[in-house]
């Protein structure tokens, strides 16, 4: 049996309603559910993977992290047996709160923190202390080997708060002729250059660690989000991308290379739901060693930039 149902979500802040935030699309097809949630108009400060929480008619559920980037996102799932009366919730910072319920969902729903068992059953869901009411990022189920580390994010702008676009900095040739004199050891990633070369893609060649992503001629450059130094300024808010920080911080490096056009790549596993993401952060493209994308395949997911 085939059933269908939109249920439009609002968003709330301490209470008030602020407006509409996206809608969120139940598909009931015999014993299965499929969820999608499209959200918008969400404020453009609030990024990162927050908690799903769905109450099925009998008990609140918590699901994988839906991602907000943008003042928007997307987010799907599928889950075993027909929901009914569903209800959405989820909590972000600073007091925001994304709600939404079918008209056929009851009225007095006890909130996600504030459930507790009835007579003889055991306890579902602890209540929250106020250090757990804050909203907490999830990671991506394991099996993926993408864990996303939100909290990291901060941490990176404030360690290399020098590489953001509004702060003006050396050029890339000044830099490399200092560090042909200065007595100063290479970074892990970096080699020390000869000298200034005229052509840009041939002093960074040089002056970082190459490698071969696909084990054929291509020949990429290891680099870290403090070296976007050497891209345009039109690209340096990728310092902060979400997407492209949890694979660094995953792998410890993002690739830079030239085939024809210039593409940066951040390395992660292949899997739909990731391509869904890496698309919404601008990475439109997924590369692998034989070409072929499949499900749970190392590659890199790409976009293509300038020098």
């Amino acid at each position: 049996m085939y059933r269908k149902e939109i249920i439009y979500v609002g968003l709330h802040q301490n209470g008030s309603r602020l407006g509409t935030a996206g809608f969120l699309k139940v598909e009931n097809v015999d014993a299965q559910s499929k969820l999608f949630l499209k959200l918008q108009n969400i404020p453009h400060a609030i990024n990162g993977r927050f908690p799903v929480r769905i109450y099925n008619g009998t008990d609140w559920k918590e699901i994988e992290g839906a991602a907000v980037e943008n003042g928007c996102g997307l987010w799907e799932a599928r889950i075993d047996g027909g929901l009914e009366k569903v209800r959405l919730q989820i909590i972000l910072p600073d007091g925001y709160l994304i709600e939404g319920q079918s008209k056929a969902a009851e009225q007095n729903v006890p909130s996600y923190r504030e459930r507790t068992p009835e007579a003889g059953e055991a306890p579902r869901m602890e209540r929250m202390s106020e250090a757990q009411e804050a909203p907490r990022m999830e990671r991506i189920p394991e099996a993926e080997k993408l864990p996303y580390r939100e909290q990291k994010k901060e941490q990176m702008t404030a360690q290399h708060h020098e590489w953001r676009p509004e702060q003006k900095s050396a050029s890339l040739d000044r830099q490399r002729a200092e560090s042909c004199t200065a007595a100063k050891l290479p970074d892990r990633n970096r080699l020390q250059p000869a000298c200034v070369k005229e052509d840009k893609w041939e002093q960074i060649l040089s002056s970082y660690e190459q490698i071969h992503p696909y084990g054929d001629e291509r020949v990429y450059v290891k680099i870290e989000p403090k070296d976007f130094i050497i891209l345009p300024s039109q690209y340096q808010h990728l310092v902060n991308n979400s997407f492209l920080l949890h694979g660094f911080y995953n792998y410890r490096y993002v690739i830079l290379g030239k085939e024809g056009d210039y593409y940066l790549g951040v390395p992660g596993v292949f899997y739909q739901r990731e391509k869904m993401v890496a698309l919404m952060f601008g990475f439109e493209a997924f590369e692998c060693e034989d070409g072929v994308a499949e499900e749970g395949k190392f590659g890199y997911y790409l976009r293509k930039v300038e020098l």
